[in-house]
């Protein structure tokens, strides 16, 4: 009988392995030079050129890490370099209007873009949204142009068959192929929700299409992960419902509205949920709020924790930004809280995020605004602080008003009246910035932000500073 079992086990072993991979070959499609033949037309290479201060020091960025665009320094002075960069792009209606990242085109003086048959013509940029990392561009043509629709990006599975075409390191109309590898990946910013293919995607790719098997595009490839520079199969394509409806914005108003809650919040630990009775780890705890913001009207307080929004399960602190921000503008948003050991279910009528401009002049009218994770107080540089401290018009930052006798950046030799530059690389013009990039490295999952000091004219102080996120 043991004989007989394993041939049978035996068989239909093989006749599984025969099935799966079967109905592997026939949902895999056998070529894919028809779609790419169809689509190239569509896709566009870009390249740009601009000019950009050199920094004292050099600090780690955000496409320094994953690698894009493909920079080609050129000759230039001590204090300015001009740059190329390569980039890909695809057209979206037929009188000219394409989309690309807003890392390929951002601060440029230049922007040629090239099509497949060898024509050039000179783009301009409409708007762009640095937040989500894209761009729209035009180019005036009297012809009609090749274009390519957005898809629904929900379609796309795991294991799903997607082709990307792009540019990448300035070779042109490259086609590459693989499959959807995950959903929902978030790296750095705080609305990612990136679709990830090990279809190749390099320097230059960046702003190209991804396309399904029907040629729709359901992502626009924007970053990698790469110790050497090239593909190891992880890259990042921006979901087309995301970017379908950025793009419109950007396309009917110049800007991007997104809805506000107005609360600082950062990620529940283990400790916390256990010191506040949760049941498990999840949520995003609030910090603070800004006077007469949506949540403070509506009952939200320092020390809740938002366990769900508009029904949906606040699984981290990284999910409710892309939560609020994917939310209707002035219409009641559904919120619960934990507090006091108790579910509490709040109604906030969403406002309109603010610009950094106006989230400063609320600073102005505030004392002092608290970052916890320093162990400061920081506000805005007032005229009489410019007049007291001696400082030039030009000088920007937040200055700090109170620092805890127990801060890191005490036994730094930092002080009150002492003037924050830049963190993580990033010029600081009012407290808002400084906490959002802290809000973003958090995350990240990270400990630790470069500091920049003024230390005099001329002069900088540069520390690296524990964060505490107790």
């Amino acid at each position: 009988m043991k004989f007989i079992s394993s041939k049978i086990i035996i068989i239909l072993s093989i006749f599984y392995f025969i099935s799966v991979n079967f109905a592997y070959s026939f949902n895999a499609p056998k070529t894919f030079s028809d779609l790419a033949e169809k689509l190239s037309p569509s896709v566009v290479n870009i390249a740009t050129t601009s000019v950009v201060k050199q920094r004292q020091q050099a600090t780690p960025s955000f496409d320094d890490f994953f690698n894009f665009p493909f920079n080609v320094p050129k000759q230039g002075g001590s204090n300015e370099k001009t740059v190329s960069a390569l980039g890909s792009g695809f057209v979206i209606s037929a009188d000219g209007y394409i989309v690309t990242n807003n890392h390929v085109v951002e601060n440029t003086t230049d922007i040629q873009v090239t099509f497949t048959d060898g024509s050039t013509m000179e783009a301009s940029l409409i708007a762009s949204d640095k937040e989500t990392d894209l761009a729209l561009l035009k180019v005036e043509t009297e012809k009609k142009l090749p274009f390519v629709n957005f898809g629904n990006s929900d379609t796309a599975k795991v294991g799903n068959w997607v082709m990307a075409i792009g540019n990448p390191f300035g070779l042109g109309g490259t086609v590459t192929a693989g499959i959807v590898s995950a959903r929902g990946r978030m790296l750095a910013g705080r609305y990612d929700n990136y679709i990830q293919t090990d279809a190749a995607i390099n320097r230059g790719n960046s702003g190209g299409p991804l396309f399904d098997l029907d040629g729709n595009v359901i992502g626009v490839n924007s970053a990698i992960i790469s110790p050497t520079g090239g593909s190891i199969g992880l890259g990042f394509a921006i979901p087309s419902n995301l970017a379908s409806n950025i793009i419109e914005q950007l396309k009917n108003t110049g800007e991007i509205k997104r809805a506000w809650l107005g609360v600082r919040i950062q990620e529940v630990t283990d400790e916390i949920a256990k010191s506040v009775g949760l049941d498990k780890t999840y949520g995003a705890l609030v910090q603070g709020l800004t006077p007469d913001s949506p949540a403070a009207l509506a009952g939200v307080k320092e020390g809740d924790i938002i366990v769900e929004f508009n029904g949906k399960k606040v699984v981290s602190q990284k999910v409710l930004p892309r939560l609020v921000a994917d939310a209707k503008i002035s219409l009641p948003a559904n919120v619960t809280v934990w507090r006091k050991e108790s579910f509490v279910k709040l109604s906030v009528k969403l406002g309109i995020q603010p610009s950094a401009e106006v989230l400063a002049n609320i600073e102005n009218n505030i004392s002092t605004v608290a970052v916890k994770e320093l162990g400061i107080q920081i506000k805005s540089i007032s005229k009489d602080d410019r007049v007291r401290l001696k400082l030039t018009n030009n000088l920007n930052g937040v200055i700090i008003a109170n620092i805890d006798a127990d801060s890191f950046l005490v036994r730094q030799g930092i002080s009150v009246d002492d003037i924050i530059l830049e963190i993580q690389g990033k010029q600081i013009q009012n407290s808002s910035e400084l906490l959002v990039v802290i809000d973003d490295v958090i995350a990240q999952g990270k400990e630790n932000v470069l500091l920049v000091f003024y230390a005099g004219q001329n002069a900088k102080k540069y520390i690296g500073a524990k964060l505490s996120v107790k």
